[in-house]
């Protein structure tokens, strides 16, 4: 995996939307992946972040075992992660879940916490954890990855929400 420049922090974007016939501005937010700032890795592909979620690679190049820090069901910053990076709803994603722990396939460890700061809080205790929060959630006790050789506030990044 390529080493690469690391995100300090983003904050809330506008892209224009169209209605009845003008521009209307709709606040934008991006998902940050996250890591505890002592894991080696910078820059990850979206396919290696997906086979990642799926459980298809549970350890990082040093070893560690990944360890997935997400939202409850619901939130927009997990809603966004599946639809955008597993190609799924969260019906789809549970269905895959059962089906594989079903199969005796599960290896990889989904932690669901309630709030970013508890995200935040377990990857910054958990070496081998990964996690997703809004950019505008994030703080300095964490590691922001790059995804696809972009950082959450570039608008190419592609992980990003509306925000109310």
């Amino acid at each position: 995996m390529a080493v690469a420049a690391l995100a300090s922090g983003a904050t809330a974007r506008s892209m224009p939307r169209q209605r009845a016939g003008s521009v209307v501005a709709t606040p934008h937010t991006s998902v940050a992946v996250i890591v505890n700032k002592a894991n080696p890795v910078n820059q990850l592909s979206v396919s290696d972040l997906r086979r990642m979620l799926l459980g298809d690679v549970t350890r990082w190049p040093d070893g560690r075992k990944i360890t997935i820090a997400l939202r409850e069901p619901g939130q927009p910053e997990r809603d966004a992660l599946l639809r955008l990076i597993c190609r799924m709803s969260e019906q789809d994603f549970t269905r895959y879940t059962l089906h594989v722990a079903y199969r005796g396939e599960a290896q990889g460890t989904v932690k669901q916490l309630d709030t970013p700061s508890g995200v935040r809080r377990f990857v910054f205790n958990v070496p081998g954890a990964i996690g997703f929060v809004r950019a505008d959630e994030l703080d300095d006790s964490v590691k922001v990855l790059q995804i696809a050789g972009t950082t959450p506030e570039a608008s190419a990044f592609g992980l990003t929400l509306r925000t109310r």
